[in-house]
């Protein structure tokens, strides 16, 4: 069965990947890390292919939203690159798409995962969404139920995979 998937991609959660100096511009192993978050956003391009996808789009969520190297991305994928953009890591999700794969999350903030933060390290600590915390995965769930695409695939740290169940079991 064919359909569309959608790949949002952030950087903290890509395997490897450590510490400030991987996911910072200024960050001495910044372009390291660019090319590791591209092979992971070309594994999950190539799983959904392989998985039935007929279109594949691929939208860079990390920091500035310019991260990944189209010169070494899976020509197949369309990509959503910049900021700012509306729904931000979700930007282009719609109904149309049948599944949202997240790849290279990190955890919510202060829950003792690699790189944890919500949004920003330096603004934000918590958002609360009745009552309950979020994280970027949190709140990009709800975005996604709202258009009705299910999130089928979380990677990054075991405490952000473990949120992820967490929020949506059938992960």
């Amino acid at each position: 069965m064919a359909f569309k998937a959608y790949i949002s991609v952030d950087m903290e959660g890509v395997s490897g990947l450590v510490h400030r100096d991987h996911v910072g511009r200024d960050g001495k192993d910044y372009e390291f890390s660019r090319r590791l978050m591209t092979l992971e956003a070309n594994a999950s391009i190539e799983g959904a292919f392989y998985g039935g996808a007929d279109e594949v789009v691929v939208n860079d969520s990390h920091g500035t939203q310019r991260n990944l190297l189209p010169e070494f991305l899976d020509s197949r994928a369309q990509v959503i690159t910049g900021s700012p953009k509306p729904q931000s890591m979700m930007a282009g999700l719609d109904d149309s798409f049948g599944a949202v794969l997240c790849v290279g999350y990190h955890a919510r903030a202060g829950s003792q995962g690699i790189l944890d933060h919500t949004i920003s390290s330096q603004a934000v600590y918590d958002i609360k969404i009745n009552g309950d915390s979020q994280g970027e995965m949190g709140l990009n769930a709800g975005i996604a139920a709202y258009y009705g695409v299910p999130i089928v695939l979380l990677t990054g740290d075991s405490t952000a995979t473990a949120q992820a169940v967490e929020l949506v079991p059938e992960i």
